[in-house]
């Protein structure tokens, strides 16, 4: 491209020749000095804003002074100071839950069962408190935040560590045979441990509970297992035994009927026979067993709630 300049209508004659690479430097120079431009409108724009009508800059802008910023910092750290506090409280009562299971542990738990349960994670190391929200520390609601997020992070692993211990704990409980095999009112007519037979009045070894009821008494399986027999046995008359997994096994002789088979799964409380006085027997009652790794125990020491009978 070529430009022709005259200077009068009798002066030189100037020429400028113009490339395509020329035009193009010009045209991105002229961009870059017109956002300059509209930087600085802008720039001044706000300043004399800012002098003239705080409120417009504001509203332009999204400005804050630094004592509105300030004032807006202390907000939120006594938003998230008032969390902390909830945070702790709410750690506070789950330590007093803590507490409240070990005793209800305690106190559900056979004789026969104490020192024994589920398997807990095996943890340890060195106490190293977590330093909890500071305002003095920790003057950025951002740290006060990280720092809370941490502590409800921790609780809501303890929250489910403890959920997850009572599960556990309640499911193996369930497992073994505490429960009562007559939930209709009974009484204990012979216990466990030496006696004189009732048959040949000669001394002999009792192996479980008597429990008198009248014939068709419902009998409820004491925890939850597998039917291991459901048969006749000459001694025991119609026998009911459940194998409740980790060595252990409950009998239920003498019954007037038997309601499940062998293989079943049962589920505490289920009602699985009735009372009768079939076999050995010399009236309508339930003879209740407990075996423990092929030895059989006293079943007052797993049975819970027998202090009334």
């Amino acid at each position: 491209m070529q430009i022709i300049w005259v200077s009068s209508p009798v002066g030189h004659i100037r020429k400028i020749n113009l490339s395509y690479r020329h035009l193009l430097i010009g045209s991105c120079l002229l961009v870059f000095a017109l956002i300059l431009a509209g930087a600085g409108l802008q720039y001044f724009g706000f300043r004399m804003a800012i002098e003239y009508d705080p409120q417009l800059a504001k509203q332009l802008g999204n400005l804050h002074s630094p004592v509105e910023i300030e004032n807006l910092n202390a907000v939120y750290q006594l938003k998230l100071l008032e969390l902390n506090e909830r945070i702790v409280e709410n750690n506070q009562k789950l330590r007093q839950l803590e507490v409240l299971s070990q005793k209800l542990e305690q106190l559900a738990t056979p004789s026969a069962l104490k020192g024994l349960g589920p398997k807990q994670n095996s943890i340890g190391g060195k106490f190293i408190p977590l330093n909890l929200v500071d305002a003095e520390s920790n003057p950025r609601p951002l740290k006060l935040f990280s720092n809370i997020s941490t502590l409800m992070h921790l609780q809501d692993e303890r929250t489910n560590a403890l959920i997850a211990q009572n599960s556990n704990f309640l499911e193996w409980l369930e497992s073994k045979p505490t429960g009562i095999p007559i939930q209709n009112s009974s009484s204990i007519s012979s216990d466990y441990g030496p006696r004189i037979d009732p048959f040949n009045q000669r001394e002999s070894f009792h192996s479980g509970l008597d429990f008198q009821s009248p014939n068709g008494t419902p009998i409820t399986v004491t925890a939850n297992g597998r039917v291991l027999k459901a048969n006749w046995d000459s001694n025991y008359g119609k026998l009911l035994i459940i194998d409740h997994g980790d060595g252990y096994l409950s009998r239920y002789a003498h019954a007037q009927d038997i309601y499940v088979h062998e293989g079943d799964i049962v589920k505490r409380n289920q009602v699985v026979a009735t009372v009768g006085t079939s076999g050995r027997s010399t009236g309508p009652h339930l003879h209740y067993e407990i075996v423990k790794n092929g030895e059989v125990i006293n079943p007052k020491e797993m049975l819970i709630g027998l202090s009334n009978r």
